[in-house]
């Protein structure tokens, strides 16, 4: 009879470990759309030249604005479509964001130079206009607009690369 009841234990904690694991694997994150004012996010973002093809990301956010409190700021940057629609990362470098002496969260990362068109700073909250959701809704700040820009100069129709430093610095 306890060899029985150990058995029925076990499979009920197997069909329950399968039924509950997709549940807990699968995340849903849902896009903000443009907005007059980004949601109400004061940033500044620095992009300058590292060592070995990368690019060091300096974030600095100054008002978390309606998507207040921020969850997570990471640069991504994504493949292009398959022939599935599926995409993959080809970049993912979370931003550590932490409180500076002038009470803004700022932080840093690398990313490689490579991908710089295609990366985005993605801002994740819970949170928009004060209502709590169910799932992650996301917000991305392009960084491309951040780039500083000039030719090659023996190619005239070589695509545009990413200068060296001085660090390019906007802030909104």
């Amino acid at each position: 009879m306890k060899s029985r009841s150990s058995r029925l234990a076990t499979s009920g904690l197997v069909i329950a470990a399968i039924v509950l694991m997709p549940g807990l694997a699968g995340a849903v994150y849902y896009a903000l759309g443009p907005s007059k004012d980004e949601w109400g996010l004061k940033y500044a973002v620095e992009v300058s030249a590292a060592d070995n093809g990368k690019l060091n990301v300096h974030f600095t956010l100054a008002s978390e604005g309606r998507l207040k409190p921020i969850y997570s700021a990471t640069v991504i940057a994504f493949s292009n479509p398959g022939p599935d629609g599926g995409r993959s990362y080809l970049e993912k470098a979370q931003i550590d964001l932490k409180p500076n002496q002038d009470g803004q969260l700022a932080g840093q990362t690398q990313i490689h130079q490579k991908h710089a068109d295609r990366a985005m700073i993605r801002i994740l909250t819970l949170t928009v206009d004060g209502r709590r959701y169910k799932s992650a809704s996301y917000y991305d700040i392009p960084l491309q607009k951040f780039l500083k820009r000039t030719p090659v100069a023996d190619s005239p129709n070589a695509r545009a690369t990413i200068a060296s430093p001085p660090a390019t610095s906007i802030s909104k």
